[in-house]
């Protein structure tokens, strides 16, 4: 038997037992995923609910509500470089598939990328995708970009990855707490710049390596949020035993 597709809408899109459809998810569950009247699939809020629907004449009826949690204890927040669409694209996705939390874009001296609000438009459909996909909760939220300024000034001290930094991220998880937001920074290709870096570190944030080699920003942002997300998982399964 095949998993059940998933769909998330709007919490107005709610009403009493039934679900409003718009005529685009309409098209999507009917010639995209095939699923007709009497089908079942999961429907998400994005927010932290979920329920087992089945797919009527022109509603979707809401059977039961399902508590099966997938999100980490552990709030992890992705500050993340401009790349180039396609690069930035891609670690959207996966990001979103290994538990972030939030995605802060930062605009840096080596950023290409200049965003439009048909771009966000396009990432937050990305964001939605992987979501239903992995099988998520929690749509990640993301922010309008900041400068590397502002990154320092609005979010406590952090993890940043540097090309220059001699201790490895994996030395740093067991000093992490867990219990509070992890903030990760990735930095462009081509790195940061010298000036951006002092004043990140200047800040108190920690600097990390991931070893020998220097990693394209897609590499290094899956690489690091593999570590602590996994860190993570290991931390909510000792916490159940105590």
């Amino acid at each position: 038997m095949r998993s059940r597709q998933r769909l998330i809408v709007r919490a107005e899109q709610i009403l009493d037992q039934g679900v409003t459809l718009t005529a685009e998810q309409w098209h999507y569950l009917n010639h995209v995923l095939r699923l007709k009247a009497g089908d079942e699939l999961w429907i998400l809020d994005g927010q932290g609910q979920r329920w087992l629907g089945e797919i009527q004449a022109n509603t979707v009826k809401l059977l039961h509500p399902d508590c099966r949690e997938t999100e980490l204890t552990t709030e992890i927040v992705l500050c993340l470089a401009l790349l180039k669409a396609a690069s930035f694209e891609q670690v959207l996705q996966q990001a979103t598939e290994l538990g972030v939390k939030r995605i802060l874009p930062i605009q840096t001296a080596r950023s290409l990328l200049q965003p439009s609000a048909h771009k966000y438009q396009r990432w937050q459909r990305i964001l939605q995708e992987a979501t239903e996909q992995s099988e998520r909760l929690y749509v990640p939220t993301l922010s309008a970009p900041l400068s590397v300024a502002e990154m320092v000034r609005l979010t406590p001290r952090g993890y940043i990855a540097s090309l220059t930094a001699s201790q490895l991220l994996w030395d740093y998880l067991p000093q992490m707490d867990f219990s509070q937001p992890i903030y990760l920074a990735i930095g462009p290709e081509g790195g940061w710049t010298d000036s951006e870096l002092e004043q990140v570190l200047a800040a108190g944030w920690q600097a990390f390596s991931l070893g020998q080699r220097t990693l394209r920003a897609v590499t290094a942002a899956i690489a690091s949020l593999t570590l602590v997300s996994h860190y993570s998982e290991r931390y909510r399964a000792i916490q159940q035993q105590h």
